[in-house]
C-alpha cells in the first residue's frame, strides 16, 4: 500500500527509531509500513494518524481511492454472506433494525451514520445509549412495539460500511466473537475522529462530548 509515512515522518524530523518508540512497534517494522511491504493493522493506521493529526488517508494512498471497497469485502469475508448477524448480539441487531427502519422512514435510500447512531441510542437499556446519554445526549428516540423488527432491507452507505469494518476489528483485537453495541459506537466515534466533515454536526446536534466519550468508552471497550 502506498502511504505518505516517510514524508510525515521526516517533516516532524523523526529517524524511523523516534516514530517507531511513538507507535510502540519495532523499527523493521516501520521500515516494512514506509516501503509497502506489508500494511499496518487497522488500528495501527488509526493510531498513525492521530499520531500526525491527519486523516487515515491522507496517509494511507490506496485506501483513500479504494478504501470502502476493500473494507466491505474484509467484512463480508467475516461475516458471510451481506453481513449475516450471527456475530451481532441481540441488542446490536436491534440497533441495526431500528437504523434501517429509520432510514427507510426518512425516505433514505441507504442507511447512514446518523440513522446508525439513532438505533445506538434507540434503546436505553444498550451499553450505547448509556455511554451517550452520560455524555451530553438528552435527545429521546421515538420507538414502538414495530421499532426493532427486521422490516427493512436497505443497503449500509459506505461510512456506515465503515463503521461495520471498524466495529469488527476491534473484537478481532480484543478476540471476542460479538460485537455489542458498544462496538458499534466505537466505529461511529472512531469515524468522526477520521472525517470530522461527516459527523461533526451531528455531534453538535446530540450535544455529545466526544473527548468524555472516547475515553469512557475506550474503558468499556
Amino acid at each position: 500500500m502506498k502511504n505518505r509515512l516517510k514524508e510525515l515522518r521526516q517533516l516532524h524530523q523523526w529517524s524511523q527509531s523516534d516514530l517507531a518508540r511513538e507507535l510502540g512497534v519495532s523499527r523493521q517494522a516501520v521500515n516494512g509500513f514506509e516501503s509497502g511491504k506489508f500494511d499496518p493493522s487497522l488500528d495501527m493506521a488509526f493510531k498513525i494518524a492521530n499520531l500526525f493529526h491527519v486523516a487515515i488517508e491522507d496517509v494511507f494512498i490506496y485506501e483513500a481511492k479504494h478504501t470502502m471497497q476493500t473494507l466491505v469485502e474484509r467484512v463480508k469475508n467475516f461475516f458471510g454472506f451481506e453481513f449475516g448477524f450471527e456475530r451481532f448480539t441481540e441488542k446490536a441487531i436491534d440497533a441495526l433494525n431500528f437504523a434501517r427502519n429509520e432510514a427507510a422512514r426518512s425516505q433514505n435510500l441507504q442507511v447512514e451514520p446518523e440513522h446508525l447512531l439513532a438505533g445506538l441510542l434507540a434503546d436505553s437499556t444498550t451499553t450505547s445509549a448509556r455511554l451517550l446519554r452520560a455524555n451530553g445526549v438528552k435527545l429521546d428516540i421515538e420507538t414502538n412495539e414495530h421499532s426493532f423488527e427486521s422490516r427493512e432491507n436497505l443497503e449500509f452507505s459506505p461510512q456506515s460500511k465503515f463503521i461495520l469494518e471498524l466495529a469488527l476489528q476491534i473484537v478481532r483485537l480484543q478476540g471476542k466473537k460479538s460485537i455489542g453495541t458498544e462496538h458499534l459506537l466505537w466505529g461511529v466515534v472512531r469515524l468522526a475522529e477520521t472525517d470530522k466533515a461527516i459527523l461533526s454536526e451531528l455531534f453538535q446536534r446530540y450535544e455529545i462530548d466526544a473527548v468524555a466519550l472516547n475515553n469512557q468508552l475506550t474503558e468499556t471497550v
